[in-house]
Order: C-alpha cells, then sequence, then structure tokens
C-alpha cells in the first residue's frame, strides 16, 4: 500500500472548481482532520474572493497554460479587446461534455468559446495541473511542502457518470503529473455523505446513529445526483439505491435565463457579444448567479439583475438598429420588464418561471427514490452542493415531501470538496455499493443454432463459433461489497494462440447478447502474452474486482502463472 502524508482533493466542477488539503497525521479519526482551503481565488473586477474559482481556462496557442479561474476570464477579456485572440484558446463550463457524451474516445474534441478545437484530453489535463500549480504556490508561503510522489490525491466525480467518463478523468490526473498509484477517485455524492457523518449539521445528527437511512441530493452546477447510504453497525456507510441524477443543475437555470435573453435581443446579437466581447458575455451569463440563490419563492413586483449595460446598449443599436430601451419596450413581453440604470427588472413571476423545470426535475429524481417500499427508515434528506442553497428548490423540495426531515448542510457549496479530503483519508468508508450497469466481457463461443442467429456462425480452424458474445458476469442493482471479487475462467480457441485480448463492455439494457448492439458500450480492453505458446487450449482466469469506486480487473494465464492487473484505459 502506498504511503502518504498528505492528503489533497480537487473538486472540478462546472461552473466552479477548487482544492482543499490536510496534512493531518495518516490514521488519525476523521473528526481530527484539519482540512485546509484557498481562499484567495480573488476577482479583480467584481471583488470576490472565494473558496473556488470559475471553471475557466485560458491557454496559448502552443497549450501553455496563461491562466485558470477569474484571471483567465479577465485576461482573456483584455486579450479581445487588444485583438489578439487568435494567439490563444479560452475554455469555459466544459466539464458537461463528459456527462452529454456516452461514447468517451481519446479523440474526442472540445470547442472553446470562438469554436476553435483542442484534444478534450489535453484540456481537463491542462486544468487539474493549472489548479494542482496554484495549490503548489498557495502553500509555499505557509511552509508546507506537497511532495506528489507522498501525497494522497483526491479527484471528485458525479457518481452517475459512466465509467467512461471516470476512467477519462483519471487518465487526465495522470498527465497532470499525479501518480496513478496515489491517485483515488471519489463519487460526489458520496464525499458529501462522508462529510455529514462526520461534521453532521445540527437538523441532522439522526443520520449518525447505526440503522439511519438516509437520502444525499448534491445539488451541483451541472448535475444533480441522488444517492441513499445507511449506517452499519461498523461505523460504514451501505448504498441502498444506486446513485440517480441527471443534468439539471444550476447551470440549467442559468440556461433557462439565457434563453430569456435570446428571446429579449436575439441570438445572433448574443453571438457577437460572446466573439467580440466575452467579458460582458460572461457578466451575462453569471449576471442571475445571485438572483438564483437569494430569490425568494413568494417574491413578488420586479427582481433586478445587474447586465453589462453599456455594451448591450451599443450592440443593440449597431444589429438592431434601436437601444436597448426601445428593444424592450418593442417586445412583446415589455409588461414583464424594465431597466433602470444597468438593472434590468424581470417580473418576479418571469424570474421564478425559470427555476419550474429545473426544479420539476429534481423533485422527481427525489420521489423515484424516496418512494420505493425498500426505504422504510428515512432520517433526512440531506440537501449539499452550491444549487442547494437556491430557496426556490428548497421550498418545492419540503413541500413535496411535507413528512421528512429536509435539512441544507451548512457550507454546503464545499461540503464535497472537504467530504474528499475525508475520503482520502478513509476510502473504504462506502462498505457497499450498487452496481449501476450490467458488466461483461466479449468471447468467441461454440456456435448453438438455438442460441445465435445463423448469421453470426463463422468457421475458425474447422469449428463453428460465435463472435462478439457478450458475456455478463455482474447485472445492474447487485448489491457489491468493497473488495468483492468475480473469477470467470475463459479458453483459448486457436493453436500456438500468442496473446488473449480481453474487453469489457456495459450496458444499461437487461437482455444484451452482443457486445456490437447499440446498448453495449466499450469500458476498455487489455491484453496479456501467452508464455510459450501450445497447441493445446490454454485456460485463462479473469478476476473483476469490483466495490471501489472504479473498476480494475486482473488477468491470469493458469498454466504459467503470470498476471497483469489494471484499470483500464481510454484508447478508442
Amino acid at each position: 500500500m502506498a504511503v502518504y502524508v498528505h492528503v489533497v482533493a480537487i473538486d472540478f466542477g462546472t461552473t466552479y472548481s477548487g482544492y482543499a488539503y490536510s496534512v493531518t497525521e495518516p490514521g488519525s479519526k476523521l473528526k481530527e482532520v484539519t482540512i485546509l482551503a484557498n481562499m484567495v481565488w480573488n476577482s479583480g473586477t467584481s471583488g470576490v474572493a472565494s473558496l473556488k474559482a470559475p471553471t475557466s481556462l485560458l491557454l496559448t496557442r502552443d497549450k501553455e497554460i496563461v491562466a485558470f479561474g477569474f484571471e483567465a476570464e479577465e485576461q482573456y477579456a483584455d486579450i479581445v479587446l487588444d485583438g489578439k485572440a487568435d494567439h490563444y484558446y479560452f475554455f469555459h463550463r466544459f466539464k458537461m461534455e463528459l456527462h452529454n457524451n456516452k461514447n468517451i474516445t481519446s479523440r474526442m474534441v472540445l470547442e472553446d468559446v470562438r469554436g476553435q478545437t483542442l484534444s478534450a484530453v489535453e484540456v481537463f489535463e491542462l486544468s487539474i495541473k493549472a489548479l494542482k500549480d496554484h495549490l503548489q504556490r498557495s502553500v509555499e508561503i505557509k511552509n508546507i511542502k506537497i511532495d506528489t510522489e507522498r501525497t494522497r490525491w483526491v479527484l471528485t466525480v458525479p457518481a452517475i457518470w459512466t465509467d467512461r467518463a471516470k476512467q477519462f478523468m483519471r487518465e487526465s490526473a495522470e498527465l497532470a503529473g499525479i501518480p496513478r498509484h496515489m491517485l483515488k477517485i471519489a463519487l460526489e455524492p458520496e464525499a458529501a455523505s462522508i462529510y455529514c457523518q462526520t461534521f453532521p449539521s445540527p437538523g441532522s445528527k439522526d443520520i449518525t446513529k447505526v440503522g439511519s437511512q438516509y437520502v444525499i441530493a448534491d445539488l451541483g452546477g451541472g448535475t444533480v445526483d441522488i444517492t441513499v447510504h445507511e449506517k452499519l453497525i461498523d461505523g460504514t456507510l451501505k448504498e441502498l439505491e444506486r446513485a440517480n441524477g441527471k443534468a439539471c443543475g444550476g447551470t440549467s437555470v442559468d440556461n433557462a435565463f439565457y434563453q430569456l435573453m435570446i428571446r429579449l435581443f436575439g441570438a445572433p446579437l448574443l453571438h457577437k457579444m460572446k466573439s467580440n466581447f466575452p467579458g460582458c458575455h460572461l457578466s451575462l451569463v453569471r449576471c442571475f448567479e445571485g438572483v438564483k440563490r437569494t430569490i425568494l419563492p413568494d417574491k413578488t413586483g420586479f427582481v433586478n439583475v445587474t447586465i453589462p449595460f453599456a455594451t448591450l446598449n451599443s450592440l443593440c443599436q449597431s444589429e438592431l438598429g434601436k437601444d436597448i430601451i426601445g428593444i424592450i419596450q418593442s417586445s412583446s413581453k415589455s409588461e414583464h420588464f424594465q431597466l433602470l440604470g444597468d438593472k434590468l427588472r424581470i417580473d418576479a413571476s418571469v424570474a421564478l418561471s425559470l427555476f419550474k423545470s429545473t426544479s420539476d426535475n429534481i423533485v422527481s429524481l427525489l420521489k423515484s427514490i424516496v418512494q420505493k417500499g425498500r426505504l422504510y427508515n428515512i432520517a433526512g434528506i440531506i440537501l449539499v452542493g452550491g444549487f442547494a442553497e437556491c430557496k426556490v428548490v428548497q421550498k418545492d423540495v419540503q413541500t413535496a415531501f411535507p413528512g421528512h426531515n429536509i435539512v441544507l448542510q451548512e457550507d454546503s457549496g464545499s461540503v464535497v470538496l472537504k467530504g474528499a479530503v475525508l475520503f482520502g483519508y478513509k476510502s473504504d468508508y462506502i462498505s457497499s455499493r450498487i452496481a449501476r450497469y450490467t458488466y461483461g466481457i466479449r468471447k468467441t463461443s461454440t456456435f448453438d443454432k438455438n442460441k445465435y442467429p445463423e448469421h453470426r456462425k463463422t468457421n475458425v480452424e474447422g469449428r463453428d463459433v460465435c463472435k462478439n458474445v457478450f458475456d455478463p458476469f455482474i447485472r445492474a442493482n447487485t448489491s457489491i461489497l468493497l473488495g468483492h471479487e468475480i473469477e470467470k475462467t475463459y479458453n483459448t480457441y486457436q493453436k500456438f494462440q500468442t496473446e488473449c485480448n480481453y474487453e469489457v463492455f456495459y450496458t444499461e439494457n437487461d437482455d444484451v447478447m452482443f457486445i456490437d448492439e447499440v446498448d453495449c458500450i466499450r469500458l476498455g480492453g487489455l491484453n496479456l502474452q501467452i508464455l510459450n505458446p501450445t497447441e493445446r487450449v490454454r485456460e485463462m482466469k479473469a478476476i473483476f474486482h469490483f466495490g471501489d469506486t472504479e473498476f480494475s480487473v486482473t488477468v491470469v494465464d493458469v498454466e504459467s502463472g503470470s498476471q497483469k492487473k489494471r484499470f483500464f484505459e481510454i484508447k478508442d
């Protein structure tokens, strides 16, 4: 087992990212762990000091890091005004590309704000490296040395992400200089649950009792990630329902606001603002942020939103032939808007309507879990994540579940990050998980006409076989203990076969028979060289390691005893 002296957690978010660390001695009780975090993500223009920074990355055309976070946004705005944008890449809010793409490959590319493309793995690698470098600089003044080889690194990912997305993040972190053997992947709602167990809010102390069951709802910027845990007698947590969620986090409300702006000013005008005045465009995208967190569900009258008035007014005149007041007055919904200086005043009923679809989705996800009969002793629904601070969502959840204890965890926006540090000290805190998918291996079987379609029959060395068979070894919704192993034995099918290629696939569909069906996704593969190939059939054993946040396999050549254990990698 790797020896570590520090723990560093990186919370790579859709809208905001950050890191926290601890130099508490390994083996200490979690309540004794001192969690330190960076508090100098300063925005020069808005005067904001934050635990996290916007997930924004500025690179040169040679792919050198210029800045990350607030600094990246501010410097890029100056670069555009100086007419030098062609010499840079600027990426903003790109994490959701991993959620939206089920078939992630190493060839995947991302577009920056101007449509320039760059390898996705490089964008994530350099973003993680920027956070890592910022950490190194910020601890130097505190006389703390973060030795990469003696630091346990924890990287957070949504529990609802596919295995390929998790692999992608691991590989990006490794490319950023984090050693494979020192890196742990933490699932965001699990990290939050560990923190809530260790430092429960006053209203949620019942969740620490043995036998209590509770829901953790991580309401983030991009995704909502929900899991259910039970406290066991040994102090660990058991997952009762597989993680559930979707892309209905805080940015979906931002998107609804942006669509409202499109209806007012038109998509071409906003596109021009994005291209020519990216700083103003980012201000417009983010100007609903404060409203989103503070607006009350019973708000009446008008809601004030600070807009980049000068730029927007100039674009209205040049692109639409009217000033901004004229555009608003000519709108079919003009009675819902007022303009006072740089404040766009929106009728409260219109502002609140922007939350409806998102809030309905969150309530629906919670109901799909809470109303299941297997959950009989729910001690509370714990809300965590930055979007959990939204008063509208809080009220809708309380209304939907009048008989349940709804608790907003204190400091909800940093719970995942701090919980990830605790996970670094005790990565076996979650002792049982529910499989999200059915997993299987590609194999070649003797052809059975009663089992396989005729067109799939192939002759190999005088023997009729069926290739690309999906051979499942664990089913979705199976409860798996941490450290659980499954052994499967396979045989070679050719004389003097020199290697065995093992490829694992996963699916949400219960009746997949072949790996080339549309619902079957390749997780990864590995190659085992057969020592001293022979004419006779060789027996190969695959040992699948389950129950952790990631999936790995050991392949054994039974005759020679050679074996290989590894995580799968994205190569295609």
